[in-house]
């Protein structure tokens, strides 16, 4: 009989080794872009294509996103973008352009740049997100928020302000579960073995019964980790067989996910980076 089982470990250690090595491999440099013609480009575009495919290219009511477009994608500084306006699509309702050969650059330098930072993500610059009013955070966290029911400042809260940067201290706020990896550090402790952890009781037909913090749950078998033993223990399921009952301690937080307005988003921030 073949050993299947060693099928998906070899897999995975090759696709890790081929990542390493892609990862060691020198990288392209990032292409570089004139301020001056990206903001002249996108003066142009929201001019004279904004009705159509809005102010940035990304598409409106009336007109596709321009960076998702292949003409434009495999545009060669302006070459085949401007041949293509000199006619337009008059078929479609699209009007030729008459553009001067720098008014043509100036729009693919707009429009390339959009395009390289769309699939790069990892170079997005989050803005400064302190933009609430931390008096209207404050009356919204005693009040409609209702967080003083779990949460003080001068308590669990203390400080918390001085402890996270803006941009983390929000995803708390919104997702409080795990902590974010650290670059270069070990890797985050299992979210099993978190306070917040969520929660399990197994009551099995002879009476017996266990808790601890949920590992796995499935309609075969569910998993829970013991934290006073530090093990693992699981049972097969069958139907309702046996009982399980599942609680999660930040439930209020996932409730509060559908009531967020950015308004009350940006108004709690602002109040919890205060509490220094």
């Amino acid at each position: 009989m073949k050993n299947l089982g060693a099928f998906p470990i070899v897999s995975f250690v090759s696709f890790v080794s081929f990542v390493s090595i892609q990862a060691q491999q020198p990288q392209p440099p990032e292409p570089q872009f004139d301020p001056a013609a990206v903001e002249r480009g996108q003066q142009l575009l929201a001019s004279q294509c904004g009705f159509c495919h809005g102010s940035t290219g990304r598409g409106a009511a009336s007109g596709p996103d321009l960076t998702r477009s292949e003409l434009v994608q495999n545009d060669d500084n302006g070459k085949q973008l401007g041949a293509f306006l000199a006619v337009g699509r008059p078929d479609r309702g699209m009007p030729r352009f008459d553009l001067s050969p720098a008014q043509v650059s100036d729009l693919a330098a707009f429009l390339h740049r959009a395009i390289y930072f769309a699939s790069n993500r990892r170079l997005y610059k989050i803005l400064d997100i302190l933009v609430g009013d931390k008096q209207a955070g404050e009356a919204y966290f005693n009040g409609a928020g209702r967080c003083g029911t779990c949460h003080s400042p001068a308590g669990n809260l203390r400080g918390v302000g001085a402890k996270y940067d803006p941009v983390t201290l929000q995803g708390r706020l919104l997702l409080p579960r795990g902590r974010p990896p650290n670059p270069g550090g070990p890797p985050p402790p299992p979210l099993y073995t978190e306070p917040t952890a969520m929660k399990v009781s197994v009551t099995t037909p002879s009476g017996e019964t266990a808790s601890g913090a949920l590992v796995r749950l499935t309609d075969f078998e569910v998993t829970l980790y013991e934290a006073s033993s530090g093990r693992m223990r699981s049972w097969l399921r069958n139907g309702d067989v046996p009982k399980v009952v599942v609680t999660d301690p930040l439930q209020a937080h996932v409730d509060q996910l559908t009531k967020w307005t950015d308004a009350d988003m940006h108004n709690m921030t602002a109040y919890l980076a205060s509490l220094k």
